[in-house]
Parts: structure tokens; C-alpha cells; sequence
């Protein structure tokens, strides 16, 4: 890239006439910019060029008084450049983002200024793409945008900044940072609702009701924020609930905006994005099931050849409204989802090998594919389904369903992104609660699933994966042996496999030990005897090893050791523990890793479902 050079140290006579000069250059480069194309075959060298022309005048030249005419078209004309994010690429290849947050610590400290509102505009804009995301992350453009509030109390200008920082925001900000993002989610809520009431434009405020939208979308990614959309908003609205605003909002939208409206596409995408999110939550379906019109477009919608423009931007958080339609159908009607009659056929085969199903997020590509090469090694047991090999032709959600029914086992590759994507949550969802899947947790690093995720994979057999750039083998071969338990009830090599048959051992039960079986249910667990636990280790199908190795003398004393077990870390080291232990008091047996985390994970539910139910003195609705 060329960029253009400035002589350094000219005398008086000489520093005016180039000033002359540069103020020309300068304005014939910001009208030569509205004029650039995007181009069709990804050749950006012309906009970067220019692109870095201009960056080095707005540098050179910021508080040049005799230039802040064409400073500030300048800067309007980066605004109205950076609308298009798929063009925020180039200028982070410039380097605008720092530039930019430069030049907001070089304005003077004047409220009324409206380059202030540019500036902090160019900056949002380029928060609406997946890489601008990153590299003002890198720049600390957050605290950045905090310092700058602290100073500037324009309503207008601190709604901007709201919006750049929730799409700047990591999880862990969003969990700590609950008051902050409450009040951000208010004011998106705010101008949603506000725009909702004046069709057919949908504008408040001078914001067009897609731009909060889309916003949400990217922040309902997360758990805590569509509980705290759905049920402690600080927001009047008209109808009778909020799943009930945006669905009409979904519909009436569709009715009274026109098919030629170059924001229409986008903004029924974000409305099914968020209608999806809401269906994943099953107290939420019966609402969305029960509205006809609802169901209609949505079958409209999947049905529907829709051109999507190739210079329209669609950050990663933003599933096509296609697939989100389909996604939403699928959750609040089990039958809308119909296998081919050739997979349906392949299900019934007998012979078929078994096929277990991966489950990822894309950027978790480089631990799928370790997964994947491993697992392939066992390619004469079962087959391995896996989106890169059998989505290359056809509808993916379709193709995705099919290889999930035919699935025996599917693994779940758990992390901050699955937990982000809709899709990834969509699959969990389809597997575990229309299906009734077998399915493996796999956890990546020490990411923390959201509670609907928790829920059920708290007593599911997992595997944990720490080092992700290089898996570790126990764990690859722990994971072998949980499919191979599963798949054909026995956890052995392949060798001792050939000369052994699965065994069924009956637990033999002295008339000293036989007892009535009680409905535990309905007994509380601290009122739980000997037989009441042993009886419960039976039902969950634990190891009446791990039974005799314990001995719990009663409820309160297994409540007691399920309090201790209260994260990985505590359960893996008590693993370590008792597998010695477990070892010498059953004669060499090997206690599998999976077989003690089911149990510990079981016990926690326990305790966690004695404490719940416990009485308590006051209540609160913190968000959580």
C-alpha cells in the first residue's frame, strides 16, 4: 500500500503553499470517496488506498484551525462510509479504529460539538462487524468510551456509546457489569418500543427500529440478558407480555413495511433471531405455539426465494431468517421437522454401522477436527457425522436434523461460543428434548455452560478438555470408552472386545437387606436411612461399588460430602482421592473418570434441589 509522503520542516514561504496544496488533495480525495464502488471480485486496494490518503491528512492536519472546515467534512464523510460494514474491513486495514479514538482525545472538551456524535458514530459502526469487534476490544475502546461519558452527558451521544460497548461486550462484563447492562437493555427496549408505535417508518429519535434490534440479538446470546428482557425490564409496553410484543411486532412489521424497503430484510431477520432465542426456553413455547399468525409467516418465510444482497453485511451472531424460522418452528412443534424418506429408511437398517453425530461451534474448529481424527480411527465400529461432510449440497438445518435421527450418540462440543450461537443451542435443543438423544458433553477450556444447558448436562457423563491446542490423550481415551460403553454397553479394548460378551450383574439382596422401596421424591434426603441411599444409588444406576466405598450413615451425612463438591476442581480432585482407594477396597478395579463424575454431578443436583426447595426468608429478583 502507498501512502502519500509529507515533506518534514518547510520555511514559512514554502509550509503555506503546500498547505494550499494539501487542502486540495485533501478535498479532492473526501469527493473521490462516496464515489468508490464496492467491488465484486474483493479487490479493496483502490478504497484502502485512498482510505490511508485521507487518514494521514485527518492526522497531520486534526486541530489545524484553517483546516476544521474539511476536518469535519471529513469526518462526516468516514461516517457515511463506515454505514457499510462490509467495508469496515479496510478501515481497520488503515487503522481508523485507533485513529479515531485518537481524535476524540484531541476535540476540545465541548459538549455542543457534533463532531463529538460523528466520531463516537464511526466508532459504533465499526462495533457492528465481527472484526471490528476485535480490534477495539485490543484498543480497550469500552473504558475508552466509559472516560468519555464521564464527561459528556448528551443523551443522544451516551445512546451510541450504549450501543458500542453491548456489541462490544465479553460475558464475563455482561455477568459482572449487571447495573451498567440493564440500563443499556432498557434503552434498546426503549427505542424498540418507541419506533414499534409509528409505521410505517419505525423510526424514533432518528434510529430506525433495526439498528436496537440487531444490537439485542448479539446481547440475547447470553442467558442472564433475555431473563432480564423477558421478565425485569424497566419498559412500558402495550402488550400483555414481551413475547407477545415482539411477535406482533414480527407480524405487523412484515404487513405494513414494503417489499422494496432495503431495511426490511434485515430487521424481520433480527425479529426471528430473538423470537428464536425465545424459543429455545420452554416456558416461553406455549405462547408462541398458540399464535396462528405467527405460525403462518413463519412457514411463509421458510418457503419464500429470498435475494440476498451480496454487499449486505451479516455479522456471525445474525442466522439467516430462513434458518431461524425453521429454528423456531421446530421448537414449538415437534412434527415440523420431517426426515427424507431415504434417511428415514437408513434408520431402520439394521446392519448400518452406528453413527455418532458432532455437535460444534465453528471456531472451534481446531479441537473438532482433533476430535474428529481420533474418533476416525475406530471408523470400523461407527461412522462419524460431521457438518463438512455431509452439508455441501441441500438445506444445512434439513441435513442437520437428518444426521441428528440418525445419530445413536451425539457429542456436544461445549464452549462460550457454542453457548453464543443459536444454531449450536438450536441442535442441543433438538437432540436432547425433541429426539432424547444420547448425548456427551464435551467441555472446552473452563467455560461455564448457561443454566438451561446446566440443567442437563449436570448428570451427564462428560469429558473436559484443558489443553485445546494439543487434546490430551486420557481424555481422548476416556472419551473412546464412554462411546463404546454406550454404543455396545462395554467400556474394553477392541482386542478384548473379540473374546468377551457383555455381562449383566445382579446386585444379590439379603432378607437382612431387603427393605420396601419409598418414593425418595417425596421423602426429604436429610431424613434419608441406609436403605433410602442404597436405593437411590440403584435408581441412578451408580456403582453399588461406590456405594460400599462411601457408606454414607445417612441423608445428612451424604448431603454433608455433596456440599463439598461444588466445581470441577473439587470434583476432580476428589476423583483422584478415591480412585486409589477405590482401587485397593474392589480388588483392582479401575473407577472411570466418567463414572465418578456422574455420581458427584448427581449429588450436587441433590444438594442443589434440597436447598432450593428449603424455605426462605425473603426473596429477591436479582438477576443471576
Amino acid at each position: 500500500m502507498t501512502k502519500l509522503i509529507f515533506p518534514s520542516g518547510p520555511d514559512e514561504d514554502e509550509s503555506s503553499n503546500e498547505n494550499t496544496q494539501d487542502r486540495k488533495a485533501f478535498s479532492n480525495a473526501l469527493k473521490q470517496l462516496p464515489q468508490l464502488k464496492i467491488p465484486t471480485d474483493n479487490n479493496f486496494q483502490e478504497h484502502e488506498h485512498l482510505l490511508a490518503s485521507i487518514s494521514d491528512y485527518g492526522n497531520k492536519y486534526f486541530q489545524s484551525p484553517e483546516y476544521s472546515q474539511i476536518i469535519q467534512n471529513m469526518i462526516l464523510q468516514i461516517v457515511n462510509y463506515s454505514n457499510q460494514t462490509i467495508l469496515v474491513p479496510c478501515l481497520i486495514k488503515t487503522d481508523y479504529p485507533s485513529s479515531v479514538l485518537n481524535w476524540i482525545n484531541r476535540l476540545p472538551n465541548e459538549q455542543s460539538s457534533p463532531s463529538y456524535k460523528y466520531l463516537i458514530g464511526i466508532i459504533y459502526n465499526i462495533s457492528r462487524h465481527d472484526e471490528g469487534v476485535q480490534i477495539l476490544n485490543a484498543l480497550d475502546a469500552t473504558n475508552k468510551l466509559k472516560e468519555f461519558q464521564k464527561d459528556h452527558r448528551i443523551t443522544e451521544i451516551n445512546i451510541i456509546c450504549a450501543m458500542t460497548m453491548a456489541l462490544l461486550s465479553t460475558p464475563e462484563q455482561i455477568k459482572n457489569e449487571r447495573k451498567r447492562m440493564n440500563n443499556i437493555l432498557d434503552q434498546l427496549l426503549q427505542i424498540v418500543n418507541d419506533a414499534s408505535k409509528r409505521p410505517p417508518t419505525y423510526m424514533s429519535d432518528g434510529w430506525h427500529i433495526s439498528e436496537p434490534s440487531i444490537v439485542l440479538v448479539r446481547l440475547i446470546c447470553y442467558e442472564r440478558t433475555l431473563d432480564y428482557i423477558l421478565q425485569h425490564a424497566q419498559v412500558e409496553f402495550d402488550a400483555d407480555s414481551i413475547v407477545k410484543f415482539f411477535i406482533e411486532l414480527f407480524v405487523n412489521f412484515h404487513k405494513q413495511v414494503q417489499q422494496n424497503d432495503p431495511l426490511k430484510l434485515s430487521t424481520l431477520t433480527a425479529f426471528c433471531n430473538i423470537l428464536w432465542s425465545i424459543s429455545l426456553r420452554q416456558q416461553y413455547k406455549d405462547e408462541l405455539k398458540e399464535n396462528l399468525q405467527l405460525k403462518s409467516l413463519l412457514d411463509e418465510l421458510i418457503h419464500q426465494k429470498i435475494l440476498i444482497d451480496p454487499t449486505h453485511y451479516v455479522p456471525k451472531y445474525m442466522e439467516n431468517i430462513q434458518k431461524a424460522a425453521e429454528g423456531i418452528l421446530c421448537n414449538i412443534d415437534n412434527n415440523q421437522i420431517n426426515l427424507s424418506n431415504q434417511q428415514q429408511t437408513s434408520i431402520l437398517t439394521k446392519d448400518k454401522k452406528p453413527s455418532i453425530m458432532i455437535s460444534y461451534a465453528h471456531s472451534d474448529n481446531s479441537v473438532c477436527s482433533q476430535i474428529y481424527n481420533e474418533l476416525d480411527k475406530y471408523n470400523s465400529q461407527f461412522d462419524i457425522w460431521i457438518d463438512w461432510k455431509n452439508t455441501k449440497t441441500g438445506y444445512l438445518w434439513g441435513k442437520i436434523a437428518d444426521g441428528m435421527a440418525d445419530a445413536k450418540i451425539i457429542l456436544c462440543l461445549l464452549s462460550s461460543k457454542y453457548y453464543e450461537s443459536k444454531s449450536c443451542q438450536q441442535e442441543f435443543v433438538y437432540a436432547h428434548d425433541h429426539l432424547k438423544k444420547i448425548i456427551i458433553p464435551i467441555f472446552i477450556l473452563d467455560d461455564k455452560p448457561p443454566g438451561w444447558i446446566a440443567i442437563h448436562t449436570c448428570i451427564m457423563k462428560y469429558v473436559r478438555f484443558r489443553n485445546v491446542k494439543q487434546l490430551e490423550q486420557e481424555k481422548l481415551k476416556e472419551l473412546v470408552e464412554m462411546i463404546k460403553e454406550n454404543l455396545f454397553g462395554i467400556n474394553l479394548t477392541k482386542d478384548e472386545q473379540s473374546s468377551t460378551l457383555p455381562v449383566h450383574h445382579d446386585i444379590p439382596v439379603s432378607q437382612k437387606d431387603a427393605h420396601e422401596l419409598v418414593d425418595l421424591s417425596k421423602k426429604p434426603v436429610n431424613q434419608w436411612n441406609k436403605n433410602d441411599i442404597k436405593q437411590w444409588f440403584q435408581e441412578n444406576q451408580i456403582p453399588m461399588d461406590l456405594w460400599k466405598l462411601y457408606q454414607f450413615e445417612n441423608g445428612s451425612h451424604m448431603l454433608n460430602y455433596a456440599k463439598s463438591l461444588e466445581n470441577d476442581d473439587k470434583i476432580e480432585s476428589q476423583r483422584q482421592i478415591y480412585s486409589n482407594e477405590f482401587s485397593e477396597v474392589c480388588k483392582d478395579k479401575r473407577l472411570l473418570p466418567h463414572q465418578f463424575t456422574t455420581f458427584a454431578f448427581l449429588l450436587r443436583k441433590l444438594y442443589l434441589e434440597q436447598i432450593t426447595n428449603e424455605p426462605t426468608k425473603s426473596k429477591t429478583c436479582q438477576i443471576s
